[in-house]
């Protein structure tokens, strides 16, 4: 039940961290299944992950990804093998279509990462229930000054109302991360603390 806000610099550098994180968990768990869905934010996340494993070599043979964004020429320029990238729909169940298409004895069906955006109308446009609540972690890649309001919201509300994301802090591993304009709409105390902690 913990949703970690990080606040960074600019759309940049929440580009590379995020794009960091991916690239660890790809290494450290060679089996991973991961949903991505990035479309709706300006950071470069995937611009910095390509930059990253070109770097970093991972090893992506037994790698599959959820491609909400259908980006499946980007994941093969990548190394992930044609096969294990698969178009998914926004309301798709994950677990039920992990287990139809891509479950194997190594990865065991898992869904591990979800990594994904929210719109300036505040729509995560993948489904909580069926897409996000079965993936061990999430995260959250808010950036600009136009989505503070978002963040204000996200960071107050208790999924007790119809602001849908907040419905995630029932999730029990989110990572939220911000530039310091969408971190605007953080009380001011709360900002210092995710900003001085991780500087």
């Amino acid at each position: 039940m913990a949703m970690n806000f990080k606040v960074l610099e600019n759309e940049r550098i929440v580009a590379e961290y995020a794009a960091d994180i991916l690239r660890k968990q790809f290494n450290n768990n060679p089996t991973t299944i991961a949903g991505v869905h990035l479309s709706n934010d300006n950071a470069p996340v995937l611009d910095e992950l390509k930059k990253n494993i070109d770097n970093n070599a991972v090893d992506f043979s037994q790698i599959n990804i959820l491609d909400y964004d259908s980006n499946k020429s980007y994941f093969e320029a990548l190394g992930v093998p044609e096969g294990q990238i698969y178009g998914i729909s926004y309301g798709e169940d994950t677990e039920s279509f992990i287990s139809d298409k891509i479950k194997t004895k190594e990865n065991k069906g898992k869904l591990i990462t979800q990594i994904l955006s929210i719109d300036t109308n505040s729509r995560l446009n993948v489904s909580i229930n069926h897409g996000l609540f079965s993936a061990r972690e999430v995260i959250l890649v808010i950036t600009g000054s136009e989505k503070k309001d978002i963040v204000h919201k996200l960071y107050e509300e208790n999924g007790k109302t119809s602001f849908e994301p907040a419905d995630l802090k029932a999730h029990r591993m989110v990572n939220v991360i911000l530039d310091e304009a969408a971190a605007e709409g953080l009380p001011e105390d709360v900002r210092h603390y995710f900003t001085a902690r991780f500087a």
